[in-house]
């Protein structure tokens, strides 16, 4: 049993007073030593103690998990994978950053936590035009996207630039404000000083119309309420952060004051999908629902709500720095 009172340190602001019990299993804790807890002063809800296991994540430790506990073929979730990725990139025009450089160079992205790389296989391909890395701190993820890609021989799914290593500061040093955009899709929530990486990636983009995006897993997902096993399964021992929008908006605009922030809610998932977690207490499993399909009449109303009202199942950050216009990005 982890005695909270002396091991409790808020990751957002350092306080070390008895946090609040949010919830006491985390899926994955075989241990039983983990809890997810609130800190009294700032809000923020963590882990306590609030540690991760590189190691778990380069040997696909959440990844496996869903293929042997929900029975999704390794297959779907990399089709999944490419699908939310072919979404990533229209995004930009949605939220209108058309990734141009006013002085007619080729703008420069940076992918973060790039994974096996389908965002930037999707970004290769969609945006020739744009110059695109994929930063990723596991050999064996980079190894597997790359097998992935070229086993296919598909020009719709191309490879990707890789790097392997991760935004420390020796990388920061190197590359400040050389991308137009940087992107870290689901990766802040991982790490053990969420304000360190994100100050990092900041100090990445460009200052004169960059902009950085990060996408994270919603605390306050309506479905945590709906489905008491979908709530269970949220707090697990890959996720060391859970942020809800006032924390990561707040963060943003302690770290960039001058720059302007903007959250909005995301949904992933569909309605089925959600459905079944309500009615079963359970994913759909082998075949989860992405709507790509031809169904948007039925989603369209219900997506909008959740995401209008930040209850849907993710959260994206926006922060663009300095003349917008000028750049483009």
């Amino acid at each position: 049993m982890v005695d909270m009172v002396n091991d409790f340190r808020c990751l957002l602001c350092g306080i070390t007073d008895t946090p609040h019990l949010v919830q006491a299993r985390v899926t994955g804790d075989t241990g039983g030593n983990l809890r997810a807890v609130r800190c009294p002063d700032c809000s923020h809800v963590q882990l306590s103690p609030p540690t991760y296991d590189l190691d778990l994540y380069r040997h696909d430790g959440q990844v496996n998990f869903v293929v042997e506990q929900y029975g999704t073929p390794i297959e779907t979730l990399f089709e999944h994978s490419a699908i939310e990725a072919g979404r990533r990139v229209a995004r930009f025009a949605v939220h209108s950053a058309p990734i141009v450089r006013f002085d007619g160079g080729r703008a420069r992205l940076l992918d973060v936590g790039g994974g096996y790389g389908f965002f930037g296989s999707a970004m290769t391909r969609l945006r020739p035009d744009v110059e695109t890395l994929v930063l990723e701190p596991s050999a064996g993820r980079v190894e597997t996207g790359r097998r992935y890609f070229t086993t296919r021989a598909d020009c719709d799914v191309p490879a990707p630039a890789f790097e392997i290593g991760l935004p420390d500061d020796a990388f920061v040093t190197k590359n400040r404000n050389r991308y137009d955009i940087v992107t870290l899709w689901h990766v802040l929530e991982h790490v053990d000083d969420p304000m360190a990486l994100m100050a990092r990636a900041g100090a990445l983009v460009r200052p004169d119309g960059g902009s950085l995006w990060i996408e994270v897993p919603n605390l306050h997902d309506d479905l945590a309420e709906l489905s008491p096993a979908y709530r269970h399964r949220s707090f697990m021992r890959e996720h060391v952060s859970y942020f809800s929008a006032d924390i990561l908006e707040r963060m943003a605009r302690t770290l960039f004051p001058q720059a302007r922030v903007e959250v909005s809610g995301y949904q992933r998932y569909g309605i089925f999908n959600y459905c079944h977690w309500i009615q079963h207490n359970a994913p759909q499993g082998a075949k989860p629902d992405m709507f790509e399909r031809d169904r948007w009449w039925l989603e369209t109303s219900w997506r909008t709500a959740r995401e209008a009202a930040r209850t849907s199942d993710a959260l994206l950050l926006v922060v663009r720095f300095g003349d917008e216009l000028g750049a483009g990005a």
